[in-house]
This record gives structure tokens, sequence and C-alpha cells, in this order.
């Protein structure tokens, strides 16, 4: 008697037991449906507003802005030179404003685009620019540093368009200073490329500084045994009737005794200034040749002078 209310009493707690599992076992398949449920509006809700900030029609207000800031950036651009070559007094103050315009162009095309065209909250915009931020500054270090370098050159103004400038070996006048890159012409008219970041990083000679004039230095080798005043007379008169001297600035000329492939010469050096940076390889290929030419006239280097050899 006593076994069966044993049995009969945990046959009833089973069934409890059981009841109370399924019980729970409910409850918590209501509650995964629920937070599913909130899970999925969620992520819907999201799409919603991801569609909503990059719906195609923004897309598309988005590119036509930026397409007609490039199209307007190199109007300007083309406009400032044209008007630079013919104001040749202002030639480099005109061509110096183009840096700043495309700067200030292109950050206000961008504002437009995102504060006026997609407009999203500020917490998207930090998420996102977060985020790009972090894969922009892994995948592109070396374009953020020649950006850098842009900035640096056009606030520390080592030199400006128009400057005659050397760096790494290469020799020319800056066409444009960009953000990722700075352009020089060379005296070959070869158009070089020279990243920001690399022209900080390494020393810059300037030869005018911002002025339209610079000094222009003209080496001539001569025979040991010539008289060097007179040299200098005829080098001095030549600087001086030269149409590209500017004559508002000084006049030197140097004679040094030099070795030159091994043999004694006079190395005579006119430093003029010329008028314009643009005509510096004519004022030395001007001075050269009257020189030589008056050299030439007077006999001093046909008369046959034994060369002394080092």
């Amino acid at each position: 008697m006593k076994r069966r209310i044993v049995v009969n009493v945990l046959l009833v707690l089973l069934l409890i037991f059981l009841a109370g599992t399924d019980v729970f076992a409910q409850d918590s398949l209501s509650v995964a449906q629920s937070d599913t449920s909130e899970v999925r509006l969620s992520v819907q809700s999201e799409i919603g507003s991801f569609r909503d900030f990059f719906s195609f029609t923004k897309i598309l207000s988005a590119l036509i802005v930026l397409i007609a800031t490039y199209f307007i950036s190199r109007f300007l651009s083309f406009l400032l030179s044209a008007l630079a070559e013919t104001r040749p007094s202002y030639r480099l103050i005109i061509k110096r404003l183009a840096p700043f315009i495309n700067i200030a162009l292109w950050s206000f095309a961008i504002f437009i685009v995102i504060a006026g065209i997609i407009a999203p909250p500020i917490e998207t915009i930090l998420t996102v620019g977060a985020s790009i931020g972090l894969a922009v500054g892994f995948a592109s270090q070396d374009i953020l540093k020649n950006i850098f370098g842009g900035f640096i050159i056009i606030l520390d103004r080592p030199f400006q368009v128009g400057d005659k400038i050397e760096v790494s070996g290469h020799y020319g006048e800056v066409t444009d200073i960009g953000l990722r890159s700075t352009r020089i012409v060379t005296p070959d008219d070869s158009l070089i490329s020279l990243p920001n970041a690399d022209i900080v990083n390494n020393a810059v000679s300037n030869s005018n500084s911002g002025a339209l004039d610079c000094q222009v230095v003209t080496s001539i080798y001569l025979p040991f045994d010539v008289s060097i005043p007179e040299v200098k007379a005829i080098a001095y008169k030549a600087a001086v009737s030269s149409k590209y001297t500017f004559l508002k600035k000084p006049i030197a000329v140097i004679a040094k005794n030099e070795v030159h492939e091994q043999n004694f010469v006079v190395h005579l050096k006119v430093k003029v200034y010329v008028i314009d940076i643009r005509y510096e390889f004519l004022l030395m290929s001007e001075i050269t040749e009257l020189v030589l030419g008056e050299l030439n006239r007077k006999g001093i280097l046909i008369r046959e002078a034994k060369p002394q050899k080092v």
C-alpha cells in the first residue's frame, strides 16, 4: 500500500515537471520569436535609413555636383593661366591664386554633397567617418602623406606657383601645386610631377622666392694666361648690353683659377639678374656669345697658349 502511494506521488511530480518544462519551452520560444522580430524590424529600419541616405536621386545629384566642380576648377585654372600670360608684371601673383581657389572650391562642393544632398544625422557621420578613416588610413598611407604635404606647402609656402626650384635633382618652374603632387616644367620642356611628401622631406632650392627676377650665373672657362682685367671688362660690358638683364640689380664678374679637365684655366663667373625667370637660359646664352665673340674679335682666344697640365 505504501509502495503504491509513493509511486503515485512520483507520477504526479513527473507530470508537474513535464508541464513546467513545456510552459518554459513555450515561454522561451515566444521570447525568441519576440527577439527575432525586434532584430528583423531593426535591420529593416537600418536598411530603410541607408536607402534614404543613398538613394539613386541623391547619388546622381552628388555626382553632378562633383563633376561640375571638376570642370569649373579646370576652367578657372585655365582662365587664370591665360590671364597671367597677358599680364607679365602680375603673372606670378595671378597664378598663385589657383591652389587656394581649387581648395576652396572642392571644400565647398564636398560640404554641399554631405550637408545639402545626403544630409545624414550626426551619429551616422561620426560612424561612417570613423570607419572610412580607418580603412583609408591603412589602405592609402602614401596618398595621405602627399595630401598633408600639399597642405604644408600651401600654408608654409617654401615656394609658390611661378618660382624656379630645384628638388631631388630636378630643376624647373612650378606650374601647379596640387593636393597629391607638385608639377614643374624643366628647361627642356618636360613636365615632372613630384610627390608632395618627397618635397616636404627633402631640401628645396628656390631661385627667385616669389620675385619675377632671379640671379643667373654664367660660367665661361678661359685659358690660364688671359688678361683677367680685360676679360672681366668684356664680360661686364656683355652683361650690361644684354636685353634680358635687369639693370636695377647689381652685376658681378668673378674670376677664379681652377683645374678643369686636368688643365689650369680661368673660370669666369658672370652674375646677373634676369628681368623674367623665363629668360634665364636666353640670358646665359647671350652673355656667352657676346663674351666669346668679343674675345675672338680681339684675338685673345686665337693666340697660341701652351696648356698647363696638373
